[in-house]
């Protein structure tokens, strides 16, 4: 997860679902090794301050696709990356596990 803050900050960056988006990007983030606390304060940020569409969109392409966050956000439209950089204040506040060596 560490990578997708990396990145979405690198870039000067990166509702109305049912839950299921959230909880996609939630199970990806956990499963690189956050907690699923830090991961909910991150999932909740994005789903907050993304348009419902971008939201649906990352968490298809990241929560199930498992595609590479670089690039998924290299993909999109300046505007899109602008939305990504509105999250990155709020995922800051999100408690990440300590880098691994």
């Amino acid at each position: 997860m560490r990578h997708l803050l990396l990145s979405i900050s690198a870039l000067a960056l990166l509702g109305a679902c049912s839950g299921g988006d959230n909880k996609a990007i939630v199970k990806t983030c956990a499963s690189e090794g956050e907690a699923v606390e830090t991961c909910t304060c991150i999932a909740d940020a994005m789903e907050a301050k993304l348009d419902p569409d971008l939201f649906k969109r990352t968490a298809q392409a990241i929560g199930r696709e498992k595609r590479d966050v670089e690039n998924f956000v290299t993909s999109l439209t300046t505007a899109e990356q602008l939305q990504f950089a509105s999250v990155v204040n709020d995922m800051f506040t999100c408690k990440l596990a300590p880098p691994k060596d």
